[in-house]
């Protein structure tokens, strides 16, 4: 029987089979090394047990009161809160698509939510739904918003959850999620209006359908494509030749009805892989091109596209695993064949795919260590494992290279994780390493924008109060197909910002595909790491238990997100936002450590027109506002000067 991911924790040591992949991280980022003892750190890997759905914790008093985050406008980030959850489970690997942003401007956005219950056992779970119409009050759940107050019944008429939407060129809504019996269909005709209809029988009705995901678009821009494991909570059941294979169905007229049903693509049967866990895989289309990434702990992370809307496919690997067609519960990771198992190189189950303007298929997964020494027991993985990696059609299989990971922001090489022996890991554990859940995005230009989560040293989040390192979102973006990416930007405001980011765990971040003047997110978040479906006992399910988490809308303007903000020293200077500036611009200003700064505009002739000394400023983001109102047009130059370093950067009043 498989076990809970957080049953345990222990100390692994031994052989490594580990592949060093080539880097193209950020001009300037300084990835933090992970110190040994956290890096073999392991944990038992859970495919296809409850605690991957339902979670059945106990009631614990141990759970802070819950505050409202802050909500933060400003020239680069504007966000609003849309909803919020007791249930704080969004995916066990690949997001979901959870925010659709529609081509007249609205957004469709839904997430699994579950209103509190005394019980613990979440009976009242669904989706949940909101709309945004900016021809009509903007969000229409909200407290100012015209539907009055935040969603608190879910869309369903049943227990529902890890919900998907999904909107055709009709603007027809279908949310596809799960029941504890078989997969289900939740729609209406018109995006943001009407009754909702459910459907629990339209994928048949088979308790082992869980976790799905679901896209539309295609040719006739009514096709729904979807995916679901198909051994859901049962350890052991063998379905189609596999103890989890992932079905693929398709709809061309807006999920009325599904003539390609339950199909295992021969790619991926039982000829080549045991079977995948749940969330393990993700898809994509634009046209006729369909595009589907899957990767497990152990398996291949790998690549199906089709060029005739899903009737046919290619498979390309990405990362090889090194022993093919394994079986977790029945052998050992020995590759060498001398009878001891060896920590394997793996991915994080959570592979994201995009398919670009020019039909190029990009994909992102994160790092991730495996072992199996004992063959009747589960494989462990390892939660100190760090890295997000990069890949797409032009590079070879095993050709990914490494783009992200947690920072360094104090320069010493390490990551620093809090010396606090109260829990038993040192940042909440989401099945996967540390960096991890990768959502993209991309503008008509073909920018990429990519979020993903991963931990934050101090000061730039508390480790005192949880005794835990809090998770931020980040995002990096590329304008050359992948060959060099930006410096990451934390959407997550600081105080400094009028956020509370510092106190703040965010997590589960689904980028919208289309991208704007704007990048938008949708994320989870609240104060305390992890998630009330941990295991009990652990530091995880005692904070989290009992208190809602709030849902999201971060607006990210594209211009600041695609300039490469490099350090200098002790201090990480931004290019000013908006550029060009009207009326009003700001520079954000990172410090390591506190010191004094120096800041000083001038105009093309040299002539200073604004100036400013902070005294004493703490660590952290500060953010400068200038009114520029006044100024001519033309090009000026601002210069921040702390500690004999001094960083100069161009803005343009207009």
């Amino acid at each position: 029987m498989k076990k809970s991911v957080l049953l345990g924790l222990s100390l692994a040591l031994g052989c490594s089979v580990v592949a060093q992949p080539a880097e193209r991280l950020p001009q300037g980022f300084k990835k933090a090394a992970i110190p040994a003892y956290y890096q073999h750190l392991r944990a038992p890997i859970s495919k296809h047990s409850v605690y991957m759905d339902d979670g059945i914790p106990l009631n614990n008093a141990v759970s802070r009161h819950w505050v409202a985050p802050v909500t933060v406008n400003s020239t680069t980030i504007n966000e609003e809160i849309i909803g919020y959850t007791y249930y704080d489970l969004q995916t066990n690997g690949t997001i979901s698509n959870r925010l659709v942003k529609n081509a007249d401007g609205t957004f469709s956005a839904c997430w699994t939510f579950s209103p509190q219950d005394a019980s613990g056992l979440f009976p009242d779970r669904g989706t949940g739904y909101n709309y945004y119409d900016p021809n009509n009050g903007g969000w229409y759940f909200t407290p100012t918003g015209p539907g009055g107050d935040y969603p608190n019944t879910r869309i369903e008429s049943a227990r529902t959850g890890f919900t998907n939407i999904a909107v055709t060129e009709s603007g027809r809504e279908i949310s596809v999620s799960h029941s504890g019996t078989n997969m289900t269909q939740t729609t209406r005709p018109s995006k943001g209006t009407g009754a909702w209809t459910y459907d629990a029988t339209i994928f048949g009705t088979n308790n082992t359908d869980t976790w799905p995901k679901a896209i539309a678009g295609g040719a006739n821009g009514e096709t729904v494509h979807t995916l679901w494991q198909g051994s859901g909570g049962t350890a052991g059941t063998i379905v189609d030749g596999q103890e989890g294979p992932v079905f693929y169905s398709r709809s061309t007229d807006g999920g009325v009805t599904y003539p390609v049903m339950k199909q295992v693509i021969h790619e991926i049967d039982s000829t080549f892989y045991h079977g995948f866990g749940g969330d393990a895989y993700s898809i994509d289309v634009k046209g006729n091109t369909v595009a589907i990434a899957l990767g497990d702990f152990d398996t291949d992370v790998l690549l199906l596209k089709s060029t005739d809307g899903g009737d046919t496919w290619v498979k390309t690997i990405i990362q090889t695993f090194p022993i093919p067609n394994y079986v977790a519960d029945s052998m050992i990771s020995d590759v060498n064949g001398d009878g001891i198992a060896d920590t394997l190189d793996s991915n994080g189950g959570d592979p994201h795919v995009l398919i670009d303007n020019n039909g190029l298929c990009h994909v992102w997964f994160s790092a991730n260590r495996v072992l199996d020494d004992v063959p009747a027991d589960a494989m462990s993985y390892f939660p100190g494992t760090d890295g997000l990696f990069y890949w797409n059609e032009t590079m070879p299989t095993d050709g990914y290279v490494l783009i992200a990971g947690a920072q360094d922001y104090n320069g010493n090489g390490e990551l620093d994780i809090p010396q606090d022996p109260t829990c038993s890991f040192p940042w909440g554990l989401y099945r996967g390493g540390i960096t991890q859940m990768p959502s993209a995005g991309i503008d008509a230009a073909g920018t990429l924008y990519v979020t993903y989560q991963t931990v934050v040293e101090a000061p730039g989040a508390d480790t005192a109060l949880y005794h835990q390192m809090h998770r931020h979102i980040f995002m990096i973006t590329s304008p050359d197909n992948g060959l060099t990416w930006t410096y990451p930007f934390d959407i997550v405001p600081s105080a400094a910002q009028g956020g509370d980011g510092e106190n703040q765990e965010a997590v589960f971040a689904c980028t919208a595909r289309n991208v704007d003047a704007n990048a938008y997110v949708l994320y989870q978040r609240d104060f305390a790491p992890g998630t009330a479906l941990a295991q009990a006992g652990t530091c995880d399910l005692a904070n989290n238990l009992g208190n809602p988490s709030d849902m999201v809308f971060t607006e990210v303007e594209a211009a600041t997100v695609k300039v490469n903000t490099v350090p200098s020293g002790n201090i990480t200077v931004s290019q000013n936002y908006p550029n060009p500036a009207h009326g009003t611009t700001s520079i954000d200003i990172n410090l390591k450590k506190g010191t004094s700064i120096n800041i000083e505009i001038t105009d093309v002739l040299g002539r200073t027109v604004y100036s400013k000394v902070l005294s004493n400023a703490s660590a952290g983001k500060h953010t400068l506002f200038i009114n520029t109102s006044n100024w001519s047009n033309g090009l000026y130059s601002y210069t921040v000067r702390t500690e004999g370093v001094s960083v100069s950067k161009s803005m343009l009043i207009q």
